[in-house]
């Protein structure tokens, strides 16, 4: 038996997991924990260039060490990393990227746009029971498209943009006045309409991944008296009910949403964010649903990782 460590340095949330490698080409995940650090603060403002302020580093590698009491616990485990857009658009990513190893001896790998976006695809690919869909996940610092047909992987596109930086920019008081909304509206529906194979998404399921999302599921469970909120994977929910947890999101100040049963309080200044580019892609493509997926880019990571080892071999 080993396991496999897996710290993965989001622009909301560091996390890491701890996998129990089964046989050659499979894993089972027996602990997962998180951290909300906001590695991309600040990062979304008209500032240049972008860099990983000395807070947010603090707050990150302070989270990490904690994350190092519990699994250096566990047996026989390999410490991986990987970082998505915050670290990926960072001017001082050598720096953070250094300081994480001499922490933990693990050195990150830096995903590209188009590894995050692969990396997501076998994830759902793997995990949940669908051929035909668009995955999408939101961020704090970008977004990933995947378009899935006949379970094959036909296009995909990461954009710059995420729930963190997308709030910092157009809604700085948390607090979407109509004119701000209307503006971020407009910016989405420009970079969407750049992207040539997206309308090949038209009336298919949206899978949803990305800490927004997540929360969005577990407000929906919440709603409908689940016992545990957090079992959501492969969870769905028609277009209209997505719909009426934004317009409820949309109509409380964020000492409401903070409040809301299900709303994890601190993501709430960022939800809004988050949700509106779901909103708009589910009325551009008439999809009908959204289904949540807990795998993302950090699972597929695994896959891939534990495929290339057996063909090593």
């Amino acid at each position: 038996m080993r396991n496999l460590v897996v710290l993965d340095f989001g622009s909301n949330s560091v996390r890491f997991s701890i996998n129990q490698i089964i046989g050659k080409d499979s894993f089972q995940e027996i602990l997962r924990q998180k951290a909300t650090t906001r590695l991309a603060e600040g990062m979304g403002k008209a500032s240049r260039p972008k860099k990983l302020t000395a807070e947010a580093i603090k707050r990150t590698l302070g989270a990490v060490a904690d994350f190092q009491q519990v699994y250096q616990s566990y047996p026989e485990c390999k410490v991986v990393g990987i970082a998505t857009a915050a670290v990926r658009q960072a001017e001082n990513q050598t720096d953070f990227v250094a300081q994480v190893k001499a922490l933990t001896g693990c050195q990150i790998q830096v995903l590209t746009a188009q590894q995050e976006t692969y990396f997501d695809y076998l994830a759902v690919i793997n995990s949940l029971p669908l051929t035909e869909c668009l995955i999408f996940d939101v961020g704090g610092g970008s977004c990933e498209l995947v378009l899935v047909k006949k379970g094959q992987f036909v296009a995909g596109i990461s954009l710059p943009v995420g729930a963190v930086s997308l709030s910092e920019k157009f809604s700085p008081t948390n607090d979407f006045t109509a004119q701000q909304l209307f503006v971020l509206q407009d910016f989405l529906v420009d970079r969407f309409q750049q992207i040539s194979w997206l309308k090949q998404g038209a009336n298919l399921p949206l899978v949803l991944l990305g800490g927004c999302n997540r929360s969005v599921a577990r407000l929906q469970r919440t709603r409908l008296g689940y016992a545990n909120t957090d079992l959501f994977h492969g969870f769905s929910m028609t277009t209209q009910a997505f719909k009426e947890i934004y317009d409820t999101l949309l109509a409380k100040r964020l000492p409401e949403r903070q409040q809301l049963p299900g709303m994890e309080a601190n993501r709430a200044d960022i939800i809004l964010a988050g949700m509106t580019p779901v909103i708009l892609l589910l009325q551009w493509l008439a999809s009908s649903k959204v289904v949540f997926s807990e795998s993302g880019a950090r699972e597929g990571f695994i896959y891939h990782s534990l495929k290339n080892e057996t063909a090593a071999k």
